[in-house]
């Protein structure tokens, strides 16, 4: 889906509060800021952040991926699609319980990195290398394809501007079969509007934008390696996902290795988004 189609009203009701909800969010966000140069494709930011991932995070794996099995409700089997897929700690520990799992990521450093590992776990993963942007090309227009799908750790939402974030949730919603769950995880925007934190220099609170940067000689290519980050409070995710098409919309709480069924707290790091595809939501 292009940019410009999803400007495009549909017919009828339901296309006149989608185009509704869409004037409302442009008013409510302001001016959108995107990525300028992507770190996950610099070799030296994947190979340290993959480092303190597997620090921080595999630990926590298993737990998250039972969690996801349940929450899913996908027969043993059924194809899921793993968005932001990393090094596939997800993906390896999903298709070890049964499933058909396409992992799709932006960095080739990680996919070599999930490569290897799916082989050194004896299991067979779907790999695609590229910007979420191009996943109905990936997918070629397929739709009701997967049983299921995952985005988590921040997973490329965020860092492209709620507008591009609102056409990967309708790719994502196309390739989705009836009844079919997606979950994702982002930064809980109400944390960073609590307190000091909004004060801090890095944190365009109009906007909801956060700017990190390295220092320019962080990397011996000279690459100057940078991202906007579009936090979202709950009420805009919830409402990213109505415009995507998406119903039964669930805002939990989420903390690394912790995955349940709790509410959100104003001060959690990163909140869950729980939502389904409905045959009536095509």
């Amino acid at each position: 889906m292009s940019f410009e189609q999803l400007n495009e009203p549909d017919t009828g009701v339901k296309g006149w509060y989608q185009s509704y909800l869409c004037r409302l969010f442009r008013a409510l966000s302001g001016k959108e800021k995107v990525l300028t140069s992507n770190p996950w494709r610099n070799e030296k930011f994947a190979s340290v952040s993959l480092d303190a991932i597997d620090r921080k995070f595999l630990p926590g794996t298993e737990q998250e991926v039972d969690f996801i099995i349940k929450e899913l409700g996908a027969a043993i089997g059924s194809a899921i699609l793993d968005i932001g897929c990393g090094a596939g700690r997800h993906s390896i520990e999903l298709s070890k319980s049964g499933y058909v799992v396409t992992g799709i990521d932006i960095s080739p450093t990680m996919l070599a990195n999930a490569k290897q590992r799916a082989e050194q776990n004896n299991v067979k993963l779907t790999l695609l290398e590229g910007d979420i942007l191009k996943l109905s090309g990936f997918l070629n227009g397929q739709a009701d394809t997967f049983h299921g799908a995952i985005c988590i750790c921040e997973s490329g939402l965020g860092s492209l501007g709620w507008q591009k974030d609102l056409a990967v949730l309708r790719v994502i919603h196309n390739c989705l079969s009836d009844g079919a769950k997606l979950i994702l995880t982002t930064f809980n925007g109400l944390k960073k509007y609590r307190g000091e934190r909004i004060k801090a220099k890095s944190f365009d609170f109009l906007n909801g934008v956060v700017h990190w940067q390295l220092p320019d000689d962080w990397d011996d290519a000279g690459e100057k390696l940078e991202e906007f980050q579009r936090v979202y409070i709950p009420s805009e995710m919830k409402m990213l996902c109505e415009m995507a098409g998406f119903s039964d919309i669930e805002i939990l709480g989420c903390k690394p290795g912790e995955f349940k069924r709790k509410p959100l707290e104003p001060d959690d790091t990163e909140m869950m988004i729980v939502c389904k595809k409905s045959a009536d939501n095509h």
